[in-house]
């Protein structure tokens, strides 16, 4: 049973079209792809140690005077370390239409439930708390937080009726259902959208607008704005996300609107100016391009913001908290071959992938404005290419369900430095250590339900009582 109302396959591939020309294009001169080491500089939590915020019952974000923080239901800080597109059915091979890793955990778990507690128990064990985009949460989404991604943009006129009662309809159906679920993060209202020039169509939105027929909502506000393309993207933007998150918060009071996986390459700061009444968290999908790509795209399409490594530029639009809701980094040495989309450094081993991962998550976890990151994605894509052709290797495991050993090892160590480590809140399951009688986790747990002592995965459900416990899980 798939529990979204999609699984990813719109997944990345605007992005793709936007740039395929222009890397083909761009490769013999590109040279060896190289991403920016960015700051060593420690997660910024200082002092702030073992407090508590206010408890809601909802995650919710709060600012200590330090930096921002996802606060737990009870009012412990919380950064979020997600996994995205973790399915026990992921992609099929689009030349023999099977699913590989579905191959693969047949022969290895009697059921899915049976592989949702190894699962989960891999994920704790490498230092992760929750679940991305495209996650089987119907399934998983009692086991851990979980973030939930809507589809609300509808149409070619987002001024239209027709935009308000879809995003309407989609709050009825979708998030209706889960307003009182305290293992819900908050919702990604839409994944991607295009908000400027790109491959579909190197024209304004202003532009597009014009285009629509004479008396056409849309159109009528675009006349206002004639020769101000910024003007209109920022008029466009506030429609957008003022709707979306009208239509969210008419049936669920609770819970975080997480914004629109923005591909941070093509952000712009009227949008994120726009935004930034109507989010409580901004989210960008940030993956490293082959040298020289960035500048292509900025000079060709667009002054979209630059990318630093503490995504600053973002916060100084917003004045809200960001989360990298998409990265990956691919190395060589597994079957994926990395061949599309070229737009991404491929690594020589998986010695470099991670050291790649490390580098970035560095940086990151030094930005006080940065509340979590979601690494895309669970497992490798097949050998000849899921449904669009994209064939990396982005994952924790191999299609065969092998964690890449050097990537998770890497992993474990960063997230035991995560910020909320150093605020003396580690998440739900941060230790594990294999002993002769199964493996032993080191779980802090929140809530009033489960006993203090637990002695099966079944039980390591986030939210316990109030205290530390060890757990020995077979």
């Amino acid at each position: 049973m798939k529990p979204k109302l999609f699984k990813p396959s719109n997944k990345k591939l605007g992005f793709y079209m936007v740039l395929i020309l222009a890397a083909l294009a761009l490769a013999a001169a590109l040279g060896s792809p190289s991403i920016g080491l960015l700051s060593s500089k420690p997660p910024t939590s200082g002092s702030s140690s073992n407090f508590t915020f206010r408890a809601t019952g909802f995650f919710h974000t709060a600012f200590d005077g330090k930096r921002w923080w996802i606060v737990t239901p009870d009012g412990h800080p919380f950064y979020i370390s997600s996994v995205d597109h973790v399915d026990p059915a992921p992609d099929v091979d689009r030349v023999t239409n099977l699913c590989p890793y579905c191959i693969a955990i047949a022969s290895q778990y009697p059921n899915d439930q049976a592989w949702a507690l190894d699962t989960v128990s891999r994920l704790r064990k490498w230092g992760f708390n929750s679940l991305g985009a495209w996650s089987n949460t119907s399934l998983l989404g009692s086991m851990m937080p979980y973030t939930e991604l809507l589809g609300m943009a509808s149409g070619n006129d987002w001024f239209a009726p027709s935009f308000v009662s879809n995003a309407f309809q989609v709050a009825n159906t979708a998030v209706a259902p889960l307003k009182n679920d305290p293992n819900l993060i908050g919702y990604f209202t839409d994944s991607e959208l295009r908000w400027g020039p790109d491959w579909t169509d190197q024209h304004t939105l202003l532009d597009s607008y014009l285009q629509l027929p004479v008396g056409s909502p849309g159109r009528q506000v675009a006349e206002k704005y004639i020769h101000d393309p910024n003007g209109f993207l920022s008029a466009l933007a506030t429609r957008y996300f003022s709707v979306t998150t009208a239509a969210i918060k008419s049936v669920d009071p609770n819970h975080m609107i997480l914004g629109v996986k923005m591909l941070a390459q093509l952000t712009s700061p009227a949008v994120l100016e726009a935004a930034a009444p109507y989010v409580d968290v901004f989210s960008i999908d940030d993956y490293a391009l082959i040298g020289g790509l960035s500048n292509y795209i900025k000079s060709s399409w667009s002054p979209y913001l630059n990318v630093d490594g503490n995504l600053s530029l973002f916060y100084k639009y917003l004045h809200k908290p960001v989360m990298v809701a998409e990265y990956s980094f691919r190395g060589a040495g597994g079957l994926a071959p990395n061949t599309w989309p070229p737009i991404y450094p491929t690594y020589p081993n998986q010695q470099a992938r991670a050291q790649a991962y490390e580098s970035y998550i560095k940086g990151i976890y030094a930005s006080p404005w940065v509340v979590g990151d979601q690494w895309f994605e669970y497992v490798d894509e097949p050998v000849n290419g899921r449904f669009d052709g994209e064939n990396s290797n982005f994952g924790l495991v191999s299609t065969s369900n092998v964690p890449w050993s050097d990537l998770v090892n890497a992993m474990t160590v960063m997230h035991s430095q995560a910020p909320n480590v150093l605020a003396g809140n580690p998440s739900p399951c941060w230790s594990y250590q294999q002993t002769g009688t199964g493996s032993q986790v080191k779980c802090l747990l929140y809530a009033n339900s489960c006993p203090a002592n637990v002695s099966s995965p079944s039980s390591l459900w986030p939210y316990c009582t109030n205290s530390t416990t060890k757990s020995t899980i077979g």
